[in-house]
C-alpha cells in the first residue's frame, strides 16, 4: 500500500530484502491468507493502534519454508512452517518475510501451503475465544454467526471437536456447507430468526453491527458473547501493550454491551487476535488428525490482491482468500 485509501493504493514491485534478526527466521513464503480486517486498515481506520510506514507490505499469515534459522532454535532451514506475524510489523504478501521464532510452527502436514495459510489468523481467533474467553464446554450450545466465512468455517468444526452442540448461520446457498463442516443445526438468516434456535451458552459473533444486541438477549444466564468486528475490550487493549486508562478510552464503545451481558448475568468479550506459534502447534496436531479441515476458495497472485479486497468487501465469501506466491 502506497498510504490510506481504497484499491487504488493497492499496487506490486520490488523492496529490499528483510533482514532476519537474532529471534527471527527467514522464511520464502508459498503463500499468505487474506482476512477482512485489512481492508479497514487500508482505509485507515486502525492507524492508532497499528501505524504504518509506506510503502507498506501487507498481510498477516503465511505458509513457507524455512531459509534460515538461528542455530540452536527450534527450526532449521527446510522445515515447512506457518505463522500469523506481529500486529504491528505486518507484511505476509512478499516472495521472503522475517519471523519472530516464538511465533512460527510447523505447518499441519495434511494440509497444502495454501490451505495452511488461510489457517493461522481465524485458527488463532477462534481458538483464543473458544479456550481463553469463553470456555466453550463439552456439551455446551454455542451459536456462530456467519458460519459459511473464513472464521464461522474453521469456528464450527473447533466447537464440534471440543464437543459443543452447533448452531450457524448463513445465506440459503451455505446450508449445506455448514452441514458438511459439522453444523447440528442451520438458519437461513433470511427466513430464520437466530434466537428461536436459543437460548446459547455462547454465541461467537463474526457480524456483529445490528446483530450485537440480539446476540446478547439470546444467552442463557451464565452466557458468554464474544464480538469480533470492532468490539474490542479493554482487556484487548490491554494484551497489545496500551496503557490502562488508554485501553479503557479505546474501549468505552463496548461499554453498553458490557452492561447489557451483566444485566442477564452474562459476559461479554471483544478480544484481538494474537500472535502465537505454540498455540499453532497445537491446531497443526489437531487437523493432522483429519478433525478440522481449510475451506480455500480463491487464490490469487500478488498482482492480483485489490480483487481479492473487492470480493471479501461484498462480505459474501466462502470459506478463505489466499495470495499464493
Amino acid at each position: 500500500m502506497t498510504g490510506y485509501g481504497d484499491n487504488s493504493i493497492v499496487s506490486h514491485g520490488q523492496l529490499p530484502e528483510p533482514l532476519a534478526g537474532p529471534d527471527e527466521a527467514l522464511v520464502d513464503v508459498r503463500a499468505a491468507g487474506i482476512n477482512p480486517v485489512e481492508i479497514a486498515m487500508r482505509a485507515g481506520l486502525f492507524h492508532a493502534a497499528f501505524p504504518f510506514t509506506f510503502p507498506q507490505i501487507m498481510g498477516f499469515d503465511i505458509a513457507g519454508v524455512v531459509r534460515s534459522a538461528p542455530k540452536n532454535s527450534p527450526f532449521n532451514a527446510g522445515d515447512e512452517v506457518y505463522a500469523r506475524l506481529p500486529n504491528r510489523t505486518l507484511g505476509a504478501y512478499a516472495e521472503r518475510v522475517a519471523v519472530p521464532l516464538n511465533l512460527l510452527a510447523l505447518k499441519p502436514k495434511r494440509l497444502n501451503f495454501a490451505e495452511a495459510a488461510s489457517l493461522p489468523t481465524v485458527a488463532l481467533t477462534t481458538w483464543q475465544a473458544f479456550i481463553e474467553r469463553a470456555r466453550l464446554a463439552r456439551g455446551e450450545h454455542i451459536l456462530i454467526q456467519a458460519g459459511a466465512g473464513g472464521v464461522g468455517s474453521f469456528a464450527i468444526q473447533l466447537a464440534k471437536y471440543l464437543g459443543a452442540h452447533v448452531t450457524a448461520t448463513a445465506s440459503a446457498a451455505n446450508q449445506e456447507l455448514m452441514t458438511r463442516l459439522g453444523a447440528d443445526r442451520t438458519v437461513d438468516y433470511a427466513k430464520e430468526k437466530f434466537e428461536d434456535a436459543g437460548p446459547f451458552d455462547v454465541v461467537y459473533d463474526g457480524v456483529c453491527g445490528p446483530l450485537v444486541e440480539r446476540g446478547i438477549a439470546s444467552l442463557k444466564p451464565g452466557g458468554r458473547y464474544v464480538g469480533l468486528v470492532r468490539m474490542a475490550d479493554t482487556q484487548s487493549y490491554r494484551e497489545i501493550g496500551f496503557p490502562e486508562a488508554v485501553a479503557a478510552g479505546a474501549a468505552a464503545g463496548v461499554q453498553a454491551y458490557i452492561k447489557q451481558a451483566r444485566d442477564r448475568g452474562a459476559e461479554f468479550h471483544g478480544p484481538l487476535t494474537k500472535p502465537d506459534g505454540a498455540q499453532l502447534a497445537d491446531i497443526a496436531a489437531i487437523v493432522d488428525t483429519g478433525a478440522i479441515s481449510a475451506t480455500v476458495t480463491g487464490t490469487y497472485g500478488l498482482e492480483g490482491l485489490a480483487a481479492a479486497y473487492d470480493a471479501l468487501a461484498t462480505g459474501r465469501t466462502r470459506g478463505k482468500l489466499v495470495v499464493t506466491i
